[in-house]
């Protein structure tokens, strides 16, 4: 009986603030959210050595979603099938590293913005190349689905350039010398740098500065200022300062 009381105060206290969608409503009812997220994106989302989903959006969004009593279930996606889970209603929400200049989409819109990286250029450590002039002729890596390359060549054409379906496989040919440099999201490089002591560098040079969002439907308007007035309070209360500290 308990919970059914605080389920309806939950869901009385949302509608005096703004009248909200079915999608909302039921997310409430139903008491868990879809959470789109990838499972190999460290230090943003991935399977730690228990097996477990962990990272820094993973905190982020089960902290949010605790302020509703929400449970969170996380679903795997990919940079090739992210946008279309969400719009095909696999997932509520979407992660995953989405920028919203980046994702023009009509079907989708954005939160306030949850973090600010930089795409830029990741070498092994021992290679002579120092700038983006010193890949004329070499061999960039960046993960299909992404902007990274179609960024990366506006800067510097003269490359090979190839995609990988996943992060491992990305530092995997870096590692081996199988491409000459990967071009990625700041963060996710130096995770790199840390777990791989001493084998790679950034570049100096900075390709572009970008804001990660959560994505969901343009239609879930109600969603959306939920999502955004939690970020506000986990922000106020330096929750968030904390999950960032944890993980950067």
């Amino acid at each position: 009986m308990h919970s059914y009381i605080m389920k309806f105060i939950i869901i009385f206290l949302l509608f005096t603030q703004f009248l909200f969608s079915k999608s909302l409503e039921k997310i409430i009812l139903d008491e868990y959210i879809r959470v789109g997220v990838k499972f190999e994106y460290k230090p943003f989302a991935f399977i730690n050595e228990e097996g477990k989903i962990d990272g820094f959006e993973i905190d982020l969004i089960k902290s949010m979603m605790d302020r509703l009593n929400i449970r969170v279930k996380f679903i795997e996606v990919s940079s090739k099938n992210k946008e279309k889970m969400l719009l095909d209603d696999k997932i509520d929400i979407l992660l995953a590293g989405m920028i919203p200049q980046e994702n023009q989409n009509s079907g989708m819109s954005f939160s306030k913005p949850y973090f600010f990286d930089e795409q830029i250029v990741l070498v092994n450590n021992k290679e002579k190349i120092n700038s983006f002039s010193d890949l004329k002729g070499k061999y960039v890596g960046a993960i299909k689905g992404s902007t990274h390359l179609e960024n990366f060549l506006k800067i510097q054409p003269d490359v090979t350039s190839i995609s990988f379906t996943q992060y491992p496989q990305l530092i995997s040919a870096l590692t081996h010398n199988n491409i000459d440099a990967v071009t990625a999201d700041s963060s996710w490089a130096k995770a790199q740098m840390k777990l791989h002591d001493g084998k790679f560098k950034i570049l100096d040079d900075v390709i572009s500065t970008n804001k990660y969002a959560i994505a969901l439907k343009s239609d879930n308007v109600d969603l959306k200022k939920t999502i955004n007035s939690l970020f506000e309070k986990i922000s106020n209360d330096k929750t968030y300062e904390n999950i960032y500290k944890k993980w950067f």
